[in-house]
């Protein structure tokens, strides 16, 4: 898999763009910022009401709605050009068989039932619609999964708004809006436009949402901070590509905020995983035999690795529960199953950028054997 990169740093726009075939070239060409080092660690979060800065009184401010245009605007979702409403089909006709037709298009029985969930060949109907898997030929050109770029983007807003700190007493500069966002973007010969499309618009709808909230803290109680009194409203999100083959990639946003009514920075993971066939996200209960107790199974082995984990309390017994909703936040990777948890559902601020890793062996009595895990342990490669 080739990793290369693509970096907005935005002032007032400031474009710089690389990329690299290396993993060394990638290392030299990433752009450096003060961003890695916002981040602190931190413990517990605490939230309290918003500082009054004296005399400050609500108001409307259109060069900051300006400034928070242009940030979004070098994240616009562009017009996404499907060439294909789908992966190719064909359609059984009489006198097929799956043999028959992985033959006519030089592919194999394993690889059609592999694609269209099938555990028996021999169950076909006239007129079914089967997905064409992908080629040998091209699996064996990029046997590492597609080719991946990490685009970057960085707002460095400056408000105008005299910055205020604990004390209400000024800093004496104006304050600054932050955001770093790190995303992937699948490119060349098997690009997914609508796993690109549904990223960039997660990645867009996050930045949307929080210079809107900080925007609307601004205009209606002046910048004030009560904590890191040189930089107190940013945001960061970096994807990370925990799996990228031909069939499925799976990503994690580890995100981190800080707002000003907040003493400390918080932490969050999210998850997508997608079916590169399809273009489509799926389901952690995808994974599974529908037919087997499999929440039972993954909430007993989550409940025993949560035990052994720092800062997690008596709610993981309710946040780790059998429940599906409570592993919605699931990553496929080579070693195993990676299960991330929403913020305070299984302990404090410091279990909220937690992960745990169940290996797939421990779960082989549950996996749907035309499913995604067992696809990746029929080519472990």
């Amino acid at each position: 898999m080739l990793f290369c990169r693509l970096s907005f740093l935005v002032l007032l726009f400031l474009t710089v763009s690389s990329c690299g075939e290396t993993d060394r070239e990638q290392q030299e060409s990433l752009v450096t910022t003060t961003f890695a080092n916002l981040f602190p660690e931190n413990q517990a979060t605490t939230t309290l009401p918003s500082l009054d800065i004296p005399g400050w009184e609500q108001r409307e401010l259109p060069e900051l709605e300006q400034k928070k245009a242009e940030c979004l605007s070098e994240i616009a979702i562009e017009p996404v050009e499907v060439k294909e409403e789908g992966p190719p089909t064909v359609t059984v006709e009489p006198g097929d068989t799956l043999g028959v037709i992985a033959k006519r298009f030089e592919s194999t029985v394993d690889d059609f039932m592999r694609a269209n969930s099938m555990s028996d060949p021999n169950k076909l109907k006239v007129g079914q619609t089967l997905i064409i898997p992908r080629k040998r030929s091209e699996e064996r050109e990029f046997p590492d999964g597609p080719t991946v770029y990490m685009q970057d983007l960085a707002c460095n807003i400056d408000t105008g708004i005299a910055a205020y700190g604990p004390d209400l007493k000024p800093l004496g500069g104006s304050g600054k809006i932050e955001v770093y966002v790190s995303w992937p973007r699948i490119e060349g010969p098997r690009e997914s436009p609508k796993v690109n499309g549904r990223i960039r618009g997660l990645v867009q709808a996050e930045i949307k949402v929080f210079l809107e909230e900080i925007t609307n803290n601004i205009e209606k109680s002046g910048y004030a901070c009560r904590a890191f009194v040189d930089r107190c409203m940013w945001l960061q999100e970096n994807y990370e590509v925990m799996l990228a083959t031909d069939d499925y990639f799976s990503v994690r946003n580890n995100r981190k905020i800080l707002f000003p009514n907040l003493i400390s920075d918080q932490s969050e993971i999210k998850t997508e995983t997608f079916n590169l066939l399809t273009g489509e996200p799926i389901g952690i209960e995808e994974l599974f035999n529908p037919n087997s107790d499999w929440v039972g199974a993954l909430s007993e082995i989550a409940i025993t690795k949560l035990n052994n984990e720092e800062w997690t309390d008596e709610r993981m017994l309710t946040g780790a529960s059998p429940q599906i909703s409570n592993f919605s936040r699931f990553n496929l990777t080579k070693g195993g199953l990676v299960i991330s948890f929403a913020p305070f559902t299984v302990g404090g601020a410091g279990t909220n950028d937690m992960s745990i890793t169940i290996p797939y062996s421990q779960l082989d009595a549950y996996w749907d054997i035309t499913g995604p895990v067992a696809m990746l342990s029929r080519n472990p490669s």
